[in-house]
């Protein structure tokens, strides 16, 4: 029986985001039931989100409520990330994110005119910490140049050649990536098909919206598309 992956695409950054843009009127116990990590960790998550301005708590009687501003979303980046987060990218998840909102034209959550916001047109916000994990970033890296050699995806993704090949290996055991041998040298390219299956997009007992999964695929599909 194959081996289940333990590591995904989505920090629980990323996955607490969404379930908030999913249900906007959810308590911390329910966020963190759905998306699969501890209420401590989840309050921790949501307080960070809150302070960077991404999430808006509410309060509603004896409990809070949490909503998202899609403008601040918009801009975030993790620092070290920003040339390999593109913004047609960006701008197609957060379109999604968006789409599948519970909201109902609420500009104050959703941007000017319930609007999705043009990260082309927001000055980066530099953070510690991003909705990407290092294997969708590795992804990315590699759809963005698929004959960048190892060193080269460790440099473009801010971590070490060892961790690159670490994560490689764990992208090829899952059929995610097929490793190419070009003389002396390995190139790689995705397995859409088999990423698009991955069973870890979501962890928890709440599945991902299918839209995403399916924007983030042809995303990085057209972005490997030869120009």
């Amino acid at each position: 029986m194959p081996h289940k992956p333990t590591w995904g695409f989505l920090t629980n950054h990323a996955l607490v985001m969404i379930y908030v843009v999913r249900h906007n009127d959810s308590t911390v116990r329910e966020i963190s039931a759905g998306v699969g990590v501890t209420e401590r960790a989840t309050l921790a998550i949501l307080r960070q989100l809150s302070d960077e301005g991404i999430v808006i708590r509410h309060r509603d009687g004896r409990r809070n409520t949490y909503a998202v501003n899609f403008d601040v979303l918009a801009a975030y980046r993790r620092e070290g990330t920003v040339a390999i987060t593109p913004r047609v990218f960006v701008d197609g998840l957060i379109q999604t994110l968006l789409a599948i909102s519970d909201y109902h034209g609420g500009a104050k959550d959703a941007g000017a005119n319930g609007a999705a916001p043009d990260s082309g047109a927001l000055e980066p916000r530099l953070g510690t910490w991003g909705f990407f994990t290092n294997h969708a970033l590795l992804l990315l890296a590699i759809a963005m140049d698929a004959q960048s050699t190892v060193r080269e995806l460790a440099m473009s993704i801010g971590v070490t050649e060892r961790a690159v090949v670490a994560i490689l290996n764990q992208l090829e055991d899952a059929g995610v990536v097929i490793r190419n041998k070009l003389g002396r040298r390995n190139t790689y390219t995705i397995d859409f098909d088999s990423l698009r299956q991955f069973p870890r997009w979501s962890p928890g007992a709440w599945k991902l919206p299918p839209q995403l999964v399916d924007v983030a695929v042809t995303g990085l599909k057209r972005l490997s598309a030869p120009a």
